[in-house]
Order: structure tokens, then sequence, then C-alpha cells
């Protein structure tokens, strides 16, 4: 019986957070039509990059891009053409992650990349930290057609590290200055 009632709560808790995220991909598939380009689909493939992502912040209580690893690193398995990161801590909704990405020039740059088709959006909690919520965003073009590679880690301290094939953003440093105070 309890391995009914276990499995039934498995069941509900991936339902749920699939459905999560999908309402997720919706609200920045609206934003991203708003200003006239295409909607992104949830991608487990990129949700598994943004898991991991979000895990190493919570376990270690650091926010960063390289913290579970270069975003570049992460990203080379999934055959993408450009992609970015939006990472964020300390918020207690989506909505209110959604709305301080679109507040920031370098987040929303991510969410309003012209060439995205796919996502992936996770959240992990850490009680033990500081920030309680680690926020982490895969933004990318999965679409087949494309062959160079763009990839942006943006918005947090040690957002570019210079490795061959990442594209510096210019407004890193506001970013990041930004992000230490608000994020």
């Amino acid at each position: 019986m309890r391995v009914v009632v276990w499995l039934a709560v498995c069941m509900a808790v991936t339902a749920t957070l699939a459905h999560a995220e999908d309402d997720m991909a919706a609200m920045i598939s609206q934003y991203r039509r708003a200003h006239g380009l295409s909607a992104v689909k949830t991608d487990p493939q990129l949700t598994a990059i943004a898991e991991r992502q979000a895990q190493a912040m919570a376990a270690t209580g650091i926010m960063d891009h390289s913290v579970a690893g270069s975003f570049h690193s992460r990203i080379a398995g999934a055959r993408t053409g450009a992609a970015a990161e939006n990472i964020a801590v300390g918020s207690k909704s989506w909505a209110e992650t959604f709305r301080m990405w679109q507040k920031s020039p370098g987040h929303n740059a991510n969410l309003l990349q012209a060439e995205a088709d796919s996502v992936g959006v996770a959240v992990v909690r850490n009680e033990q930290t500081r920030w309680k919520t680690y926020w982490a965003m895969v933004i990318a073009d999965k679409s087949p057609k494309k062959k160079g590679r763009k990839v942006t880690a943006d918005a947090a301290a040690g957002g570019g590290n210079g490795s061959a094939g990442i594209s510096e953003n210019p407004l890193t440093a506001l970013k990041n200055t930004v992000c230490k105070i608000f994020c």
C-alpha cells in the first residue's frame, strides 16, 4: 500500500512540475509574441541543463553561472545554435523571477533572443542557504538548420569566462553589478 501511495505522489509531483514548466514556457512565449518573436517550447535537454545549474547553486548557496561548470561546457552536447542562460536567486515565484528578468537589459535580451525556439526552466529550494530559492533558465535555438553557435551566460558574477565560442555581452559588467545588488 505504501508503494502505491508513494508512486501516486511521485506521479502527481512529476505531472505538476511538467505543467509548471509548460506554464513558464507559455509565459515566455506570450512575452516573445508581444515583441514580434516566435514562441518557444519546453525542451527536456535544456530543462536538464537548467536543473543541473539550479541544483548546483542551491547545493553551494552560490549564484554563479559556472558553479555547475562553464555554460559553454554544459550546453555543448545540446546541439544548439544561439544559446543563453538566465539565473536568479531569492525570488519566491516564477512570476516574480520573470518580471525581474524582463526589467534587466541582459536577461531581457536573452528572453527575446530572436533565434530561440526552445527553453528549459528549473527552480530548486534549499532552506539551509541565504537565498533559499535558485532559478535557472536556458533558452536556445535547437532547429537543425542552424550551424553557427553563440553562447551567452548572462547576469551573474562569472557570466563570461573568456572561453572560445562564448560571445560576451557588452552589458555584462553592468548586469553583474545590478544582479549582485538585486538578484
